[in-house]
C-alpha cells in the first residue's frame, strides 16, 4: 500500500512540477508583455491566474511533504529547501505589488514569476 501511494505521489509531484515550470515561464512572458511592452497595469485575470499558480505550488509542496513524511527524501536534502522557496516566493511579490503606491507595479510579478521558474528548475535538478 505503502510503495503504490509513494509511486502515485510521486508521479503527480513530476508531473505537476513541469507544469508548474511551465505555467511559470508562461506568467513570466505575460508579465513582460504587460509590463515592459504594453506598459500596463494587473489585471484581474492575471492576478487571478497568480492565485492559481499559488495553489498549484501548494498543491505541489503538501506532495513532497506527504512523500518526506512517509519516509521517502529526494536525492539532494537541499531540495526541500527550494520546494519551500517555490511555495513562498510568490506570496512576498504579490504582498509587493498590492501594497505598491506607484503604478504600474507589474514589474513585481517579472520579477516573481522569473525568479519562480529558475527554483522551480533547479528543484527539479536536485529531486531526482
Amino acid at each position: 500500500m505503502n510503495l503504490n501511494l509513494y509511486l502515485f505521489l510521486r508521479d503527480a509531484h513530476n508531473l505537476l512540477s513541469q507544469v508548474g515550470l511551465g505555467v511559470a515561464i508562461l506568467m513570466f512572458v505575460i508579465a513582460i508583455y504587460i509590463g515592459l511592452i504594453r506598459r500596463g497595469d494587473v489585471t484581474r485575470a492575471f492576478r487571478r491566474g497568480t492565485f492559481v499558480v499559488l495553489g498549484l505550488m501548494v498543491v505541489e509542496m503538501l506532495l513532497g511533504l506527504t512523500m518526506y513524511l512517509m519516509g521517502f527524501r529526494p536525492a539532494e536534502e537541499v531540495h526541500l529547501i527550494y520546494g519551500l522557496g517555490a511555495t513562498l516566493a510568490l506570496p512576498f511579490f504579490v504582498y509587493v505589488e498590492m501594497t505598491a503606491r506607484k503604478r504600474p507595479a507589474m514589474g513585481s510579478y517579472i520579477w516573481g514569476f522569473g525568479l519562480l521558474a529558475a527554483i522551480i528548475l533547479r528543484a527539479i535538478m536536485t529531486g531526482a
